[in-house]
């Protein structure tokens, strides 16, 4: 799934100067917002994240109704207070090994 938030880091991803000799322009990234520009929900969290890089990963979650953020940040698995508030909203934090675990792989 993907958010405005995620589409706002693409963004700021594709301008950087390391990545300039992909030669990303303006128009190219204006044309992938217009495309993707419809498709895009706003989830408001209520709920503090400890990294606020890590709201559009919560956002997305949600908007895409993940049953799982699968991950190895520290900050989404310590944080209890999310993981709870997430949990709520059926959402588990899970560490690939937890995931593996509850797969049975």
């Amino acid at each position: 799934m993907v958010s405005w938030e995620l589409v706002a880091e693409a963004m700021d991803v594709l301008t950087r100067p390391k990545l300039r000799r992909y030669e990303v322009g303006p128009e190219t990234i204006e044309i992938l917002l217009r495309f993707l520009a419809p498709e895009l929900p706003r989830v408001e969290l209520d709920v503090a994240t400890r990294d606020p890089d890590d709201a559009p990963v919560v956002a997305a979650a949600l908007a895409g109704g993940a049953q799982a953020i699968v991950t190895g940040d520290r900050d989404l698995l310590d944080d209890r207070a999310l993981r709870e508030w997430l949990a709520g909203h059926g959402v588990s934090v899970l560490s690939a090994a937890e995931l593996l675990a509850r797969i049975g792989a």
